[in-house]
């Protein structure tokens, strides 16, 4: 299968692909920014997010009557009490983000032991209404809570009671407070990334070696060398099967440069044994050889570049598929079943990984099934660059 023909065919296809400045961005360049740009991003929102949160709550404050809640608000520096004519057009212009109505009679109700009144009006289609009138809840159940201890106190009641269990929370041994955050971007971040690119990095390149030739007219000259179809044919493969390995190292590259820019993006004490990261290496190698094949044999079925393109562009929504729908799996509790579906056995083995397993039957169990599906695929192309009703048609 790999003869000297075909590392002649590999060769010049790799000359041909990395000679084009397109494929140099698309599958190189591009992979390699877009994790920065988006750690980038997800720094910004997230210091703006913060940024808001630790504002005061920008409110107007309705009362008939003077009172201690009043009295506690004004008194307290995360509330900012803005003075409008008409509250509830200042709410839907957001220059307040939540009103608040204190009924008539509120210290009253109290002194009597029974539940004071309040409202708070928002703009639930607003986050940051939404999120000013949480936050104003939780200023108020300081208030509400102060008024519990007074009473308790009143009665000779200690406050224990209210809390008559103590909680304690402990995590295993050798992990980190926020190694859960880190885990949950990994979990959902990692398999997508190395799926996607894994299987889609070298759609370019077999674009341009399939269907690309057809239009040039290069694919007729080749086949009346020397060397065999299959020859030919798997100097193509492994030429895509490259450029797909080179997109995914370009991918991991640009997620460990977001990693320096922004340290929050995958939080801290992840770690990963060496003999995962092997076993992933192998297995997104796996689904590089399987979508090549799979890539490769639709180009050289399709009449035209745009054809091409029009057939290769949903494959990425289904390789995300999967990724999505695996978002929130437990890399502890993988079902049997996932193990045996395409896609989602690989991306098992990665969230396994992410939190610490080895599994050494689960990734003898998805190699399996790759060899299957690489073998599958790699029978469909061969079949598809025999025939020559595909390869001549137009």
């Amino acid at each position: 299968m790999f003869n000297k023909y075909t590392w002649i065919v590999l060769k010049k296809e790799l000359t041909d692909i990395f000679r084009d400045k397109k494929t140099i961005i698309t599958s190189i360049l591009i992979p390699i920014l877009v994790f920065p740009i988006l750690a980038f991003v997800i720094g910004s929102s997230t210091d703006q997010f913060l940024g808001q949160n630790n504002n005061p709550v920008d409110m107007a404050l309705i009362s008939e009557e003077e009172n201690k809640l009043e009295e506690f608000l004004k008194a307290n520096d995360n509330v900012n009490i803005i003075e409008v004519e008409n509250p509830q057009e200042a709410l839907k212009e957001l220059d307040i983000k939540v009103i608040l109505k204190i009924d008539k009679g509120f210290d009253e109700r109290i002194e009597r032991g029974e539940a004071g009144n309040i409202e708070f009006i928002y703009d639930i289609t607003s986050s940051r209404s939404d999120m000013a009138q949480s936050r104003l809840n939780g200023i108020i159940g300081e208030f509400s809570h102060s008024i519990t201890l007074s009473k308790l106190e009143e009665l000779g009641i200690s406050s224990q009671i209210l809390n008559p269990i103590n909680i304690e929370k402990t995590i295993l041994e050798n992990q980190q407070a926020d190694q859960g955050i880190g885990l949950m971007i990994l979990s959902i971040i990692l398999p997508l990334m190395l799926t996607v690119w894994s299987a889609v990095g070298g759609m370019a390149a077999a674009t341009d070696l399939g269907v690309g030739e057809k239009e040039r007219q290069t694919l007729e000259p080749l086949l009346t060398t020397k060397a065999s179809r299959l020859s030919l044919l798997m100097g193509k493969y492994f030429a895509v099967v490259v450029a797909g390995i080179l997109g995914t190292l370009a991918a991991l590259t640009g997620f460990g440069i977001a990693s320096e820019i922004n340290p929050n993006f995958t939080g801290s004490g992840v770690t990963m044994p060496i003999q995962s990261i092997i076993a992933i290496g192998i297995l997104c190698i796996g689904l590089a050889l399987i979508f090549s094949a799979l890539e490769l044999t639709i180009s050289f079925y399709a009449r035209s570049f745009k054809e091409a393109q029009t057939y290769l562009s949903p494959m990425t929504i289904i390789v995300m598929i999967p990724a999505y729908f695996t978002m929130y799996l437990d890399g502890k509790e993988i079902p049997d079943l996932f193990l045996h579906i395409p896609i989602i056995n690989t991306i098992s083995i990665i969230k396994e990984s992410i939190v610490g397993v080895f599994n050494i039957e689960h990734i003898l169990i998805v190699a399996g099934w790759t060899i299957v599906y690489i073998g599958l695929a790699l029978f469909f192309t061969v079949r598809m660059f025999n025939k020559e009703s595909v390869i001549f048609r137009s």
